[in-house]
């Protein structure tokens, strides 16, 4: 048995009878479960060095002490613990991730326009066939149309590679921003209504609990950042360090609201970085 920290927002999976669950990618950081649950389709069982997700049980060793790039032939969840092959792991306490609320104030315009410049220079380029649809985006929520903005977003699910493609990183960004500063939360969120056909099941997870406001410890950062509390460069540097190209992506979504709501004018912007 090992112990652990389990979230708030996934924690009620350990209630009730055991059940079983589908292991869909492990790293030496993570193993990533599927747990059939509408509502919480994803857990996480991460080391303490790895990416706090909103959906994770936290182990209390590092990856390069206990590596869990396993290749389980069965896992499970329930009755207060987590199964892994032949590893049980029962969480002693629980973590609350960080829920972005309402911002006291917008985004500042001056960091706004400092952190295009920033993310231009410092994040990995964008995929090109991405470039037309977060223009698209950019455009929608700076028409304040709301059918325009679901079909723009909607456009956006699932489109890039890897378990959390940068379409559905740019689309995190953007709910966690609309959240924040009042941007179109609802049509944003109905894009989302069959995401979970359309794109791999940890991001549709993550895109929900985006919804919910819930996210890493990072993107948090980087949002009251821009609205003036906390030291603007080292917040957006700790967000691109998220994955190899999520962080990046969630800065743009966020972005792409935060232009409106400082006062910006994306369509005035043809050289916006799209890197």
């Amino acid at each position: 048995m090992r112990l652990g920290t389990i979230s708030t927002a996934v924690a009620p999976l350990l209630h009730g009878p055991s059940r079983p669950a589908r292991v869909v990618a492990a790293t030496r950081y993570a193993v990533h479960l599927a747990t059939g649950d509408r509502e919480l389709p994803a857990l996480a069982v991460v080391t303490r060095d790895a990416i706090r997700l909103p959906n994770a049980l936290v182990l209390p060793f590092s990856s390069a002490d206990r590596p869990l790039d396993l290749n389980p032939q069965r896992a499970g969840f329930g009755a207060g613990r987590v199964v892994i092959g032949p590893v049980r792991f029962e969480p002693e306490a629980s973590w609350t991730p960080p829920r972005v609320q309402g911002a006291p104030s917008p985004p500042d315009p001056a960091r706004v326009r400092q952190v295009t410049v920033l993310l231009d220079a410092l994040a990995h380029p964008l995929p090109p066939s991405l470039a037309p649809r977060l223009t698209g985006l950019r455009h929608a929520l700076h028409a304040d149309d709301a059918s325009e903005v679901r079909r723009a977003a909607r456009a956006l699910v699932g489109l890039g590679p890897g378990l959390t493609p940068s379409g559905d990183d740019i689309l995190c960004g953007a709910l966690l921003a609309s959240r924040a500063w009042g941007g179109p939360l609802t049509p944003l969120s109905e894009a989302l209504a069959d995401a979970s056909l359309r794109t791999p099941l940890l991001s549709a997870a993550l895109l929900r609990h985006a919804v919910r406001g819930e996210c890493v410890p990072q993107a948090h950062a980087f949002l009251r950042a821009l609205s003036g509390d906390g030291a603007l460069e080292p917040a957006l540097r700790e967000l691109l360090a998220v994955g190899h190209h999520s962080g990046g992506d969630l800065a743009r979504g966020v972005l792409a609201v935060g232009l409106g709501r400082a006062g910006a004018t994306p369509l005035d912007r043809d050289d916006y970085p799209l890197k």
